[in-house]
């Protein structure tokens, strides 16, 4: 990689930098692109190219610019990083997966394939039950998880000071819980899970279900989805830099495995998996244990998606497939798709 001059000023070298590395992003776009332009019958719905354009795309936004911002952080470039350029950094770097996805669909689908995109968005008429799992399904398993630390070790837990009190440094006289819906909104929801949910969940679950199956597809998307983390593990003041990185990906795949069934069994309402996302972000903030590094909310969340595979079976993981599920120019036909025939994997 090419470094500016050391004896440019700072701020110029900062700007030379910038660009470098924003060039290699947009060079990776470019491949990609060319790899549907160039293979046009295979650069639909859940065709390989596809999928491959896309994880290349989503791991070549995100680890470039917040590589940029763990190289920052770490002391290892030679300038400083001002902090306005490092929050948007870190906001590209964050919504890598719905950027990546984004390009995809722009430059391969029609428009009704857009349309297709966007419909599972706001997917809402998936029955009560489902919001009351997504929403308090986090929370549940983290006071399992307490409850087996206290029984066993007699672990008590203080829910007055949660971790939301220090990340958002409130003044003292202020109830963090009273502040839950805001901070679900703009912090659960908005910060994380929406450049995320409509990529992971809106374009790549459904093409690898079509490919490997729903019980598989999940399994590989929470690796996948793990490692594209890495990044963050480098980054100081992340929850990820200092969380032991194979329990962190024993919580993604587990949380993967739940979204996943939650995505299959709501016409494949992307809404319903940015909910779910958003709560188990919350726990984190609202609750002693997390789902995502700490070894005790881990383990119950492990044991809650095996259980729900095993009563589920492997093979009827997912309810039947509708439109919304099927990605544009899959195997399925737009008339098995309107009447809701199966591909070969779902049942």
């Amino acid at each position: 990689m090419r470094y500016p001059s050391q004896r440019s000023n700072p701020g110029l070298k900062l700007c030379r930098f910038a660009i470098i590395y924003m060039e290699e992003v947009a060079e990776m776009t470019h491949l990609s692109e060319m790899m549907l332009r160039n293979n046009p019958s295979r650069s639909q719905g859940g065709k390989p190219s596809s999928l491959i354009a896309y994880f290349v795309l989503a791991y070549a936004i995100t680890w470039a610019t917040l590589g940029l911002v763990a190289l920052a952080s770490q002391g290892l470039l030679p300038f400083p990083l001002p902090s306005g350029l490092r929050s948007l950094l870190m906001l590209i770097g964050s919504s890598g997966p719905l950027l990546a996805a984004l390009l995809i669909v722009a430059t391969t689908a029609d428009k009704g394939g857009m349309r297709a995109f966007f419909r599972p968005w706001l997917t809402w008429r998936v029955g009560l039950r489902w919001y009351l799992v997504v929403l308090f399904e986090p929370a549940l398993a983290i006071l399992l998880a307490m409850a087996g630390a206290f029984l066993l070790n007699g672990t008590t837990f203080n829910l007055a000071h949660p971790a939301v009190v220090r990340q958002l440094d409130l003044p003292l006289g202020i109830n963090p819980w009273l502040l839950i819906i805001p901070v679900f909104i703009v912090g659960g929801l908005i910060g994380g899970p929406l450049g995320e949910e409509p990529g992971w969940r809106g374009f790549a679950l459904a093409r690898l279900q079509n490919r490997f199956g729903p019980l598989t597809a999940s399994l590989l998307l929470g690796l996948l989805w793990s490692m594209w983390h890495l990044p963050f593990f480098f980054i100081k003041g992340t929850s990820q830099s200092s969380t032991p990185f194979l329990l962190f990906v024993l919580g993604t795949v587990a949380n993967s495995v739940l979204i996943a069934w939650v995505y299959n069994h709501t016409r494949g309402s992307v809404l319903l998996a940015l909910l779910f996302h958003a709560a188990l972000n919350m726990t984190a903030l609202y609750l002693p244990i997390s789902l995502w590094n700490d070894w005790r909310g881990v383990t119950i969340q492990c044991l809650v998606a095996l259980s729900i595979v095993i009563i589920s079976g492997p093979t009827r993981f997912a309810r039947q497939a509708s439109a919304e599920q099927t990605p544009p120019g899959s195997e399925l036909s737009k008339e098995s798709a309107r009447t809701g025939r199966l591909s070969p994997h779902n049942s």
